[in-house]
């Protein structure tokens, strides 16, 4: 049940997001929850360590602090600014003072290294909202296993603390959701004549950062197998990243001009996907849920992905699209052939999966069960119980792992 707000004042929650400067998957995830959050039940305050992000934040309307965050054992330098990590905890702490913070809200793992600690001093719940998988390196260094809550955005996610018999009462899954009635205003783009796409084509299109992760490669790959089965198939790539030269090169060395079309980032890929698209296709390596494919279903696309990571959280195999094992791209482009070949079929999984996403992936669904959680957070006492206390946990570590805690060098304060 909802708390009551009528004659008292809304919990505020200090929300902090480590990321690199762009605004994509799970930067979006958490600019639309701040965005729809009850205002007469919550209030929402944002540290980050990107100018980009904070300025969409502060559009919002929303109170933002951006500053560097430093990691120890991170995957970047300097990896022992310990100066630095006491800076953190110290701001932390102040920034609750400050503005009454009922609960902490990292939107990943990295920020629970030193929020842990603020958190335990402040005594305020820390939830961790984890959009990718942690080794148990990071698990560890991150302390993931110290945190009040840790929310997966797909059972895969989370996957990894369940194995390490971190208490269920302290684990959960909440898909993601997206903004229908953001996205849905977006105009409806035909690109067929200004890229010259013959009328009769087969249109592809893969969304994503290009990333070797996300297999752009490998659909590439698969359009020269499509065009073997003289299926007149067109490509749109949607997206920028470090692979956008390796892409080229292959595109240009198999002959792919006339066929494979690299859009860049682009701002209206719902309108794109409406008005452009047959087909959605995906061959990512590694997923950990893939907002694309709610995305894709949102256009009314049938969908063409792997079998891997969190992708079967977003795609019903069979019902909403074609699911295929990872890396196979013979099983990629025969999953492709057999919809071109029976369009009623496509259309019918497009419709399934636009019903699909509105009933189990929209903002305002996963807003609602974040707000539950909050007030089960705020309202509930917790008791921090360090994990490594926890014996069945404590033996699936290694010795090595053991060691360091019993000699002082990994801390639970």
């Amino acid at each position: 049940m909802h708390k009551l707000k009528m004659n008292q004042e809304a919990d505020t929650i200090l929300f902090t997001h480590y990321g690199d400067n762009w605004i994509r998957g799970s930067e979006r995830c958490l600019l639309d929850l701040i965005q729809h959050l009850d205002k007469n039940r919550f209030t929402a305050v944002l540290w980050c360590n990107q100018q980009v992000m904070a300025d969409q934040a502060k559009a919002l309307g929303i109170t933002v602090y951006c500053s560097d965050f430093p990691l120890l054992l991170g995957w970047r330098s300097p990896h022992f600014h310990t100066s630095a990590f006491i800076g953190l905890i110290k701001q932390a702490v102040k920034l609750i003072q400050l503005h009454n913070i009922k609960l902490l809200h990292a939107n990943s793992a990295a920020p629970c290294q030193w929020l842990n600690f603020a958190a335990r001093r402040c005594g305020v719940p820390l939830l961790c909202h984890m959009h990718s998988i942690y080794q148990l390196r990071d698990r560890l260094t991150l302390g993931l296993y110290q945190v009040t809550m840790a929310v997966g955005v797909s059972s895969y996610v989370i996957e990894p603390l369940v194995k390490d018999k971190m208490p269920n009462t302290r684990t959960a899954v909440i898909a993601n959701g997206i903004d229908t009635q953001r996205l849905l205003s977006q105009k409806i783009i035909n690109l067929r004549d200004s890229l010259k796409i013959g009328a009769g084509d087969f249109v592809l299109a893969v969304v994503g950062s290009l990333i070797r992760r996300k297999g752009v490669d490998l659909i590439i790959q698969a359009v020269v197998k499509l065009l073997e089965k003289q299926v007149p198939v067109h490509l749109l790539v949607i997206g920028q990243g470090p692979e956008s030269h390796n892409l080229k090169l292959q595109i240009e060395q198999l002959g792919l001009q006339r066929q494979v079309t690299l859009l860049g980032e682009q701002d209206n890929v719902i309108g794109i996907l409406r008005g452009s698209t047959d087909l959605f296709v995906s061959a990512a390596r590694e997923e950990a849920f893939g907002l694309v494919f709610t995305e894709a279903g949102l256009a009314g696309l049938a969908v063409v992905g792997p079998k891997t990571g969190g992708i079967a959280d977003a795609v019903v195999d069979g019902r909403t699209g074609l699911l295929v094992p990872s890396e196979d791209v013979d099983a990629l482009a025969a999953a492709v052939h057999k919809l071109y070949l029976n369009p009623t079929l496509s259309s019918k999984m497009g419709k399934a999966g636009r019903k699909h996403v509105l009933k189990n992936f929209t903002i305002e669904k996963n807003t609602r069960q974040f707000e539950l959680l909050y007030d089960k957070l705020i309202e509930t006492p917790t008791v921090y119980q360090p994990w490594y206390k926890n014996d069945s946990i404590y033996a699936s570590l290694s010795n090595g792992y053991k060691r360091f805690i019993e000699r002082g060098l990994i801390h639970d304060r």
